[in-house]
This record gives C-alpha cells, sequence and structure tokens, in this order.
C-alpha cells in the first residue's frame, strides 16, 4: 500500500472510551494529527451515570454533579462507614459528560465527526482500512470501542434499575454514597439498593442483583419508589467477567469495554478508561505508536475470579463479606484496589482483610480449574 492514510487515527463508536479519547487528542499539542471519529448516534441524551473514585485527573471534571467524602455499605445489624482524607466518590451524568465532549470537538479543526454511520475495519500492513455504508477511507491507527461478540463468562450479570427520587421529606444523609445495602429481601442472589443521594431529599436510588443466568429479579420499581416522585430512570444488564472474542491487533487496538476496562467484580470502568486513554495520548505525543493496554495484574484478576465463583455459589454470604471487607480494611488501600490503582502493599491489605474461611471453597474450586 502506498500513500498516505486519509486520517492519522480512527475512533470507532462515540461512546465514554471513545470520547474520552477524543477529546485528548483534540488537544492543541496534537493539531497536526487528523482525527476521524465514527458514531452511529445522532443524540445524546442522558442514558446512564458514571460513578468513581477520584484518584486521577480526567477531562471531564466539570461534568462532575455530586462528591461524597463518606461512603457506607450496610448489612444487617450493621453499617460500615469509611473515608480518607483526600478521597472522595464522584458521579457524572451522562448528558454533563457529552455536552461537554462534544463542545470541545466541535471546536477542534483536527477532529471530524461521522454522525450516524458505523464502519466496519480491516487492519492492514501499514493502515486500517475504514468501509462506512457509502464512503472507503483509511487511517494510520483504529481504536475500536464498539463491545465485541462475547463468547464466554463466569455466568453472573449485573442487573439493575436506577431512579432519580425526589421525597417529600428529608430522608437521605447527602455527605454519605451508599454503596451497598443488603437490608433488603435476599432471594436466591445478591441483592443490594445503591444510593447517591444530592440533596437531604433527592437521591439516585439503584436496585441492583448479581444475577446467574435464567435469574428474573423481582419488579425494580417496587423496591424503590415509597412516596416519591421519579425524576430519571435507567437500566442495564452488565456481564461480570465476560470473555470477547480478540480484536487486536498492531495498528487496530481495542479500547474502552471492548479493552478490558470493565472491572469483573464491580462494574466500574470510568478510571481504568481514563487511565488507558492517557496512555495512548504519551505515546501518541513521544511519536510512538500505542501499543495494546496492559491487562490488570495476575493477582487481581484471581482475587476477582474468587470473589464471582463466591457471589454465584453462596450469595448469602455476600452481606457479610462486603462488610468485613470495608470494616476490616484501610480506606485508601480497598479505594485503590477497587478504582485499579493498587500496589503490592494494597493488596496485600486487601487480602487480609478478606473472610477467608467462607472464601476457601472458592478458592480450591480455582486452583482445581473448576468453574
Amino acid at each position: 500500500m502506498t500513500g498516505r492514510p486519509d486520517y492519522d487515527i480512527a475512533i470507532l463508536g462515540g461512546g465514554l472510551a471513545g470520547l474520552s479519547l477524543a477529546v485528548r487528542l483534540a488537544e492543541p499539542r496534537f493539531a497536526a494529527l487528523r482525527v476521524l471519529l465514527i458514531e452511529p448516534r445522532t443524540a445524546y441524551p442522558r442514558d446512564r451515570t458514571w460513578s468513581y473514585w477520584a484518584l486521577r485527573p480526567h477531562p471531564f471534571e466539570a461534568a462532575v454533579s455530586c462528591r461524597w467524602d463518606r461512603w457506607a455499605v450496610a448489612s444487617a445489624g450493621r453499617e460500615v462507614v469509611s473515608a480518607a482524607p483526600g478521597l472522595h466518590y464522584e458521579t457524572i451524568p451522562a448528558d454533563a459528560l457529552y455536552r461537554i465532549a462534544w463542545e470541545r470537538l466541535r471546536a477542534a479543526p483536527n477532529v471530524t465527526v461521522h454522525h450516524g454511520a458505523a464502519a466496519d475495519a480491516t487492519e492492514e500492513a501499514d493502515r486500517v482500512r475504514l468501509r462506512l455504508a457509502d464512503d472507503t477511507s483509511s487511517a494510520g491507527i483504529a481504536f475500536d470501542t464498539r463491545p465485541p461478540p462475547r463468547i464466554g463468562g463466569h455466568g453472573l450479570s449485573q442487573v439493575f434499575l436506577g431512579q432519580e427520587i425526589k421525597t417529600e421529606r428529608p430522608v437521605f444523609d447527602p455527605g454519605t454514597a451508599m454503596l451497598m445495602d443488603f437490608r433488603c429481601a435476599q432471594a436466591g442472589a445478591v441483592h443490594f439498593t445503591y444510593v447517591l443521594p444530592s440533596t437531604t431529599r433527592r437521591a439516585l436510588i439503584e436496585d441492583t442483583w448479581f444475577a446467574p443466568p435464567g435469574f428474573r429479579p423481582p419488579d425494580h420499581r417496587a423496591a424503590i419508589v415509597d412516596r416519591c416522585a421519579v425524576l430519571f430512570e435507567e437500566r442495564g444488564a452488565l456481564p461480570m467477567d465476560p470473555v470477547f472474542r480478540p480484536r487486536a491487533g498492531t495498528r487496530l487496538l481495542p479500547l474502552g469495554t471492548a479493552g478490558g476496562a470493565t472491572r469483573p467484580s464491580t462494574g466500574y470502568a470510568f478510571g481504568a478508561i481514563q487511565t488507558r486513554c492517557d496512555e495512548v495520548v504519551a505515546e501518541l505525543a513521544a511519536g510512538r505508536l500505542p501499543g495494546p493496554g496492559r491487562p490488570r495484574p495476575g493477582l487481581v484478576r484471581m482475587m476477582d475470579r474468587v470473589l464471582l465463583g463466591l457471589l454465584a455459589r453462596r450469595p448469602e454470604q455476600a452481606p457479610g463479606l462486603f462488610a468485613a471487607l470495608f470494616a476490616g480494611c484501610p480506606p485508601r488501600s480497598l479505594v485503590r484496589f477497587l478504582g485499579d490503582a493498587a500496589g503490592p502493599l494494597d493488596l496485600a491489605a486487601v487480602a487480609a482483610a478478606i473472610p477467608w474461611v467462607p472464601t476457601l471453597g472458592a478458592v480450591g474450586r480455582l486452583a482445581m480449574g473448576r468453574p
């Protein structure tokens, strides 16, 4: 193949991962790079919410709607509230992030956007061939954020419905994010309520199940609504530790969920996506072709698999296990572990806080290579 590609960089998909990379490439230091963003959507309403611990800077700070200096886990007869100086939990509504991203991309002369379009990508020797419905172009390197075909997994899915509600009287503590409240009906699967209050009368509440295949959770709304007005609703089903068909090459690289950003045991992806995008732009700024993203450390992957195995086989153990973990692990170490920023000492602190008696069976099954 001769001649220069039509674009230096192509991004397939304009969700969180695609926009996170695109806004970085819209910075003046990358003005010489020709960037193409291909996105099937033409409208960006509020369709989800991203929450995470603020462990690293990112381009969407202005979109943060709430921050909490405390976070909690509750089970029957026990509530563990954690905090650490300088650490806070944040949330971003999707429409605010989309608005900031598109404002920056429209102002960047080096970024071209194809809305309402989908593309197939094929890696060639010195470029990636892009085939749109009515066009063919090429890029020196492409990042594919589209979810690839799923070919397996460990069975559990995180099934949830969230509603932003407003109550008639003050009922919430706006200084504390309730990450897992197990004081709700348990019915053969892990069930908890996730509460992010913005005022004493307003909160995002998610009714969440770690559900095995074929499990049908009871009515989510009935678990949430009680003398309150619903302001916003979101729902989803996230496979926990899915196995995707590989789609990586030298010039065609996966990004976002396709690149393994979603944490199997928690569903968190925001922080990992920002870290990966920072790595990509650092390589580009140094004049190097970015390589594949690094997988999580083997010990972290093993700990996630042990937890998922326990949750699948012994869901009744979940409330006590999570309460013990949040109570026994130093908050800073646990936050770094959950936020994909743990060092060896953090992993040791998490391991020391895990109640190993109920987890030994899952460890043994993993050691024997059983699902």
